[in-house]
């Protein structure tokens, strides 16, 4: 029970319950939890006090709400160490989860100004554009729009992508192994109605935009553009 002598807020008291239920299992993933009823009564507390605890809970990433339906445990917020090359496939089955990554578009372009000096090649010169929508154990997390020179990977298939991954095809196809890669990353908000359907969230949630340029041995392979949601992903700095 709650116990209102102690220095700690009784809503957070009932945070740290509920997480526990949750870290041990006893609320699997997608569970309906009890409803703001059964638990100010189970806990003795205003409804007040359990509706700030469960907001703060799906801040957090720990519970999500389903319009007339009730609150549900999520998925385990997804987390990523930076220190050297990774690949999001790879990282995610070290977590436990299935990875996923569907192409919404595939197309041949030709280079604008950015992407020209960014991969430093001549202005106009063909690209592939690759759009991909990450899933992990079938949820969405991400949206990726890598940009490759055609001529880096001439003939370069979709259904080489989608069944094997991008960094795959091009080791087992051409032979390029990206060994290095700068990646920044932007708090922002989901600004695109497209975006925000792709991902399931509410437009103007909070997401990370991450860009990554990529480089092998012979040089640029890769300009990639992405948008994570700020409430399935975390990346954690290794600091030396």
């Amino acid at each position: 029970m709650l116990d209102e002598k102690l220095p700690v807020s009784l809503y957070y008291q009932l945070k740290e319950i509920l997480i526990k239920k949750i870290k041990e299992n006893e609320w699997p993933v997608n569970t309906r939890i009890p409803a703001e009823r059964e638990l100010c009564e189970l806990y003795r507390v205003s409804r007040i006090t359990v509706r700030q605890a469960l907001d703060e809970l799906e801040k957090e990433g720990y519970l999500y709400r389903k319009q007339g339906r009730g609150t549900f445990v999520t998925i385990p917020k997804l987390e990523q160490r930076l220190g050297s090359f990774y690949s999001f496939s790879e990282e995610i089955r070290k977590m436990g989860a299935v990875p996923e990554a569907n192409i919404m578009d595939f197309n041949i372009l030709e280079s604008n100004d950015r992407i020209s000096e960014i991969l430093k090649i001549k202005k106009g010169e063909k690209v592939y554009g690759i759009n991909r929508l990450r899933k992990a154990d079938k949820e969405p997390f991400a949206i990726e729009t890598s940009y490759i020179p055609v001529a880096v990977a001439p003939g370069l298939a979709k259904e080489s992508v989608e069944k094997n991954g991008l960094y795959n095809t091009l080791k087992d196809s051409y032979g390029i192994i990206p060994d290095e890669a700068w990646e920044s990353f932007e708090a922002v908000l989901v600004a695109d109605e497209n975006d925000a359907v792709h991902l399931n969230v509410k437009r103007n949630s909070a997401a990370l935009k991450i860009e990554r340029i990529t480089k092998s041995k012979d040089g640029i392979v890769e300009y990639c553009a992405g948008l994570i949601r700020g409430d399935r992903y975390k990346y954690n700095i290794v600091l030396k």
